[in-house]
Parts: structure tokens; C-alpha cells; sequence
């Protein structure tokens, strides 16, 4: 009898070539991916603790499993951040689930599956495996996409008093660059040309090389035509790195940058290392070639203790910079982070406003910036080759921006593949388009 399964993924790139990878070591066990928890067998909720929003996600789809788990013999899984953190206490939340997988056991899938489905007991695996940046990247089986993700280091070093990662990633790890050269050139001769380098600190690569030099080596590859990286961190941006990324013209130019405040007291109780004069400067590590590169970075909104005069710093910042977009969030405290210890004293009220205020004005530059494109003509790769209910197709530029394209009348475009496209329309949240 046919063996299936599901993987639902919460969360940030490096959760997205996970659930991959564990597609991969699925396939190889002998089950079939299907489409929806309700086909499964087996289904795997892969996710993301960094803010507390993305973890009630995954305990709501969990409460909706456990009733389809009375109708019908059913494993369920957890895997990923959340897993990594809560540990057996899962079990304890949500008896129905049947195994825990932390983030560095992704080979250890078949034995926890075997412990819960053959022996019928609660499978759990979370040790530290200090090799698991070593992941047979063969094995992933990647979805239908127009660009490949490859991970070149996983953990983080710093200590950012917010975050959950360094306890549920661990420290840096970083893989032989050759290995990673090796991962490319399979992914060109598979066919793709977008690549995008993954790590919790991907500028802080160390594995043979450093990262300004992997990005040389990897964007020589012959068929490769856009190469991408996340996420960096200011402190390991360096004048090496902005020349490489101002002067390689096969390295998108998009560059994400998280600042998180605009104010150095809130910088500091996050211990996030540098000062906005600081941040600014490496910034200024670009030159000149600063406005051919879209800008982003991640705010966080009602950090413990922030002040109005805080946030209105955060405002300035915005405004000086004006970032093409961002992705902003307000603080939720997550368990084991230093954060803990800090009086989070701001009425909820007062942090929804606070990001209102701060989304808006982020919208105001992003539609700016995106009016000044129209008339243009630009390279965009198209990410969705079936029309949607709107009769248009989906691309998107190097700079990151997202192109929704006018039908063509007789060509039918592939996923992929790289086109000319004349802007002629802006919103904040897209580019119209027609191809040329």
C-alpha cells in the first residue's frame, strides 16, 4: 500500500529548504508527497518559533489535526525551531502529536518515524549534531521554483537578546565551500539559473573562504545568471563585501540589511552590536552605486522599554534611508531569550499603532520608489507561468520587486525564465508590466 505524506512549512527561507530536505529523506524512504494533510498518512509540521504568532499557527493546525487524527489512523510530526525549543514538552501541550525532529536531526527522520509507527512509541530526537551544515543536499527534492536554495551556514554568534536562534540553531557551522560549488553546478546543469545563499548570518561565512570570496566563486559558475544571499548582519558587512556586491553584475542587486531600530538605547538593550551612526556607515560601503541597489531591512516595533521619542527615531531612520521595503513586526517575547528578563511595560495598543505608523510610511517610499520605475525597461524572471485571475503572470527583478505581467497574446512563457518587461503601472506592493 502507497505510503503519503504532507510537510507544512512555517517560516524563513532556511525552514523552507528544510522542509526540502525532508521531503527528500521521505521520498527515499518510500512515500508519495501529496498536496494536502487530508491525502496524508503522515504529516509533518515544519516551524519557526522566532515570533509568537508563527507558533500559535502551528498549535491551530494541531488542534485541527487531532480531530482528523479520531477520524482516521494518522502520524503527525513536529520538526523545525519550535521543535528544537519546546522539546518533549510538546508531547505534553499536544498528546497527538506522534514524534519531535530538532533542527540538526533531519537525517534522523526514518529512525523517529520507525520508533512512532512501527513500535507505537513517542519518537523524539533534538540532540546537538554538531555536522548537520554536512546534509546530502542531493537528497532534497525542491519544489517547482524559479530559484534554488542553498544553505552554506547554519547557527549564529551573536546574541541578539530577541532571538530564539542561536538556541535552536546553535553556533556557526559553515559548510566547504567546494561542497557548495559542487551544489551549484548540479543545480545549473538541473536548470536553474537563480541561486540564493542561505545562513542566519550568511556574511560571517567561514569554510575555506570568506563570503565575499564564495560569492566570486560561485557567481563565475558558467550558466548561472542571478545570484542571491540572506540574511546579513551589519558587524560582518564589510567594504570587501559592498565592492563585491556594487561591481558583480551577476549578484542581484538587492541587498537585506537588518536594522531593527532607529534608536541606539533600544539597539543596545538588544545587544545588537552597532550604533545607527554605525549602521549608516556600512551603508555608506555602497558609494555612489547605493541608488542602483534596493535596499530592505527588518524593524521590530514595541521592543521592551521603547520609548516614543524611541520610535520616532525608528521613523527618522526610515526617512533617511528610505528603504525600498521591509519587513517590520511587533516584539513578542519568546521563551529562553535574554529579552525575558526585560520589563516589556508597552500596552499592546500602543505597539498595533506604533507599526501602523511605522507600515505606512514604509509604503510611502516603496510606492515612491516603484513610480519612479514606471517607463522602464528591466530584466525580470517569471515565477509563475500560469496566469492568474487577474490574466497576468508573475515575475520578478533582480532588485526583488514583484512584476505582474500583462498576457502576451501566443507566447507562453516557462518558469524561470529570464525577460524584458516595460513597467507601466506602481503600487506598494507591485510593479504592472508588459512584456517588450
Amino acid at each position: 500500500m502507497t505510503k503519503r505524506f504532507f510537510i507544512q512549512t512555517w517560516g524563513c527561507q532556511m525552514n523552507d529548504h528544510d522542509g526540502e530536505k525532508l521531503t527528500g529523506v521521505m521520498v527515499q524512504e518510500g512515500y508519495v508527497e501529496v498536496n494536502s494533510s487530508k491525502e496524508a498518512d503522515v504529516v509533518i509540521l515544519n516551524t519557526c518559533s522566532i515570533r509568537e504568532k508563527a507558533v500559535h499557527k502551528v498549535f491551530s493546525e494541531l488542534g485541527r489535526l487531532k480531530k482528523e487524527k479520531l477520524q482516521r489512523p494518522l502520524t503527525i510530526g513536529v520538526t523545525g525551531c519550535l521543535a528544537q525549543q519546546e522539546q518533549s514538552h510538546l508531547f505534553t501541550r499536544a498528546p497527538q502529536i506522534d514524534f519531535v525532529l530538532g533542527t540538526m536531526a533531519l537525517e534522523k527522520l526514518p529512525h523517529i518515524l520507525s520508533q512512532a509507527q512501527i513500535k507505537g512509541e513517542k519518537g523524539i530526537d533534538v540532540e546537538h549534531y554538531p555536522d548537520n551544515h554536512l546534509f546530502p543536499t542531493e537528497i532534497a527534492k525542491r519544489k517547482p521554483t524559479a530559484k534554488a536554495l542553498v544553505t552554506i551556514i547554519e547557527g549564529c554568534n551573536h546574541a541578539c537578546t530577541y532571538c530564539i536562534v542561536p538556541r535552536t540553531r546553535g553556533i556557526e557551522r559553515s559548510r566547504p565551500y567546494q561542497s557548495i560549488i559542487d551544489e551549484v553546478i548540479r543545480l545549473i546543469d538541473q536548470g536553474y539559473r537563480e541561486i540564493e545563499l542561505l545562513g542566519q548570518n550568511v556574511n560571517s561565512y567561514a569554510g575555506g573562504c570568506n563570503f565575499t570570496e564564495l560569492l566570486r566563486r560561485v557567481s563565475a559558475l558558467k550558466g548561472l545568471e542571478w545570484l542571491r544571499f540572506t540574511t546579513s548582519h551589519p558587524m560582518n558587512f564589510t567594504k570587501e563585501l559592498a565592492h563585491e556586491i556594487v561591481t558583480n553584475p551577476r549578484i542581484a542587486p538587492f541587498l537585506h540589511l537588518p536594522v531593527q531600530s532607529g534608536s541606539n538605547a533600544v539597539l543596545k538593550r538588544m545587544l545588537r552590536e552597532y550604533t545607527i551612526e554605525e549602521y549608516l556607515e556600512r551603508l555608506d560601503y555602497l558609494g555612489s552605486s547605493r541608488s542602483s541597489i534596493c535596499l530592505s531591512t527588518d524593524f521590530i516595533v514595541g521592543f521592551p522599554g521603547e520609548t516614543e521619542s524611541d520610535f520616532q527615531q525608528t521613523l527618522d531612520l526610515l526617512d533617511y534611508v528610505q528603504f525600498e521595503s521591509s519587513f517590520s513586526f511587533i516584539y513578542s517575547l519568546r521563551p529562553g531569550t535574554a529579552a525575558v528578563r526585560l520589563k516589556d511595560d508597552l500596552p499592546a495598543e500602543v505597539k498595533q499603532e506604533r507599526l501602523v505608523r511605522l507600515q505606512s510610511r514604509q509604503a510611502h517610499w516603496t510606492l515612491l520608489d516603484n513610480q519612479n520605475m514606471i517607463g522602464k525597461v528591466v530584466d525580470a524572471r517569471i515565477e509563475n507561468p500560469i496566469l492568474n485571475e487577474n490574466g497576468f503572470w508573475v515575475g520578478r527583478m533582480g532588485s526583488s520587486k514583484t512584476l505582474h505581467l500583462k498576457e502576451k497574446v501566443g507566447y507562453i512563457p516557462q518558469m524561470g525564465e529570464l525577460v524584458s518587461a516595460r513597467i507601466t503601472a506602481a503600487s506598494p506592493h507591485f510593479l504592472g508590466a508588459e512584456l517588450v
